[in-house]
């Protein structure tokens, strides 16, 4: 149950939450152009609210 004391668990490395930031902010904008180009505005909605949780997730947001 218990991690060991030097190394924080995965989610917790900021190189690790800075990848996967960039990878769910470039999934958000995939989603947000493919909106704008077919023109189907929930794809936008959708990509928008991906790109900014995508933006929360970086790892300036550790909190100790």
């Amino acid at each position: 149950m218990n991690e060991p004391a030097g190394r924080p668990r995965l989610f917790a490395r900021p190189g690790f939450r800075r990848v996967l930031s960039r990878v769910v902010v470039v999934i958000g904008i995939v989603l947000a152009l493919i909106g704008v180009v077919t023109a189907r505005y929930g794809w936008l909605f959708a990509g928008i609210v991906v790109v900014g949780l995508g933006a929360a997730m970086g790892p300036g947001r550790i909190r100790r």
